[in-house]
């Protein structure tokens, strides 16, 4: 796991440090761990191959915030954790996906629970790849760059961040196969990938850039399920 440690606060640093430290021989997992003092710098060099960014909040020149949407305007893959000392300032935390918040003064045993956290994530997020077998020929896609799938009479569409692409095929099949990646039916026609969700406003459902119905015998069980989702419990 490669991590950014991001904080203008040295001491800080050291310390979020040592924590990394002691949770890599804890977890015996390799961690591999960067520190960067201007947030602004690591911005403007972001080089998308952090599996988790440890932000502080309160920085100048350039505050955690605003640091994060500048990463995540690059990289919708990487896990985001906050470190302040301000609890209210975790909100904000939804506008740009984090993962969760470290409250300061930090102590390891909340720290780790966090990282823990983090990792499901991390995990959860890994490329996975599936073969489509389209009316065009066999086709390799990622699993996240699926958004949702729709059934139109014997087809079914997968809509992808590429493209649409028409397999033949039943829906209760493939939403036994994307399940575990976190896929959900939000009605008979539709199943959607969770981590593509943005809002849920009464009986419909912003997925990407579409609106999407949510039927009622469904509304529940896809309500939960991601909620089960943002909250890494799955």
């Amino acid at each position: 796991m490669k991590v950014a440690i991001v904080d203008d606060e040295r001491d800080m640093t050291r310390q979020i440090e040592e924590f990394l430290e002691r949770f890599r021989v804890e977890s015996q997992m390799e961690v591999d761990a960067r520190v960067f003092h201007e947030p602004r710098a690591f911005v403007e060099n972001y080089d998308g191959s952090y599996d988790l960014v440890l932000l502080d909040v309160e920085m100048p020149g350039m505050n955690g915030i605003e640091a994060a949407k500048a990463i995540r305007g690059q990289d919708r893959r990487v896990s985001i954790m906050f470190i302040t000392n301000m609890a209210q300032y975790a909100i904000h935390g939804y506008e740009v996906e984090a993962v969760d918040y470290v409250l300061k003064p930090v102590g390891y045993q909340d720290f780790a629970m966090k990282m823990k956290k983090a990792l499901r994530y991390i995990e959860r997020d890994a490329e996975q790849k599936l073969v489509l077998d389209t009316t065009a020929g066999k086709l390799a896609v990622k699993v996240s760059d699926i958004v949702y799938v729709e059934v139109i009479r014997h087809y079914l569409s997968f809509h992808t961040d590429a493209g649409v692409y028409e397999v033949r095929g039943v829906m209760r099949e493939w939403e036994k196969e994307l399940g575990r990646y976190h896929f959900a039916r939000c009605s008979q026609s539709y199943l959607v990938n969770l981590a593509k969700v943005r809002s849920i406003q009464g009986n419909k459902c912003m997925v990407g850039g579409e609106e999407l119905p949510l039927s009622r015998n469904k509304k529940n069980e896809f309500i939960q399920a991601f909620t089960r989702y943002v909250g890494g419990m799955d």
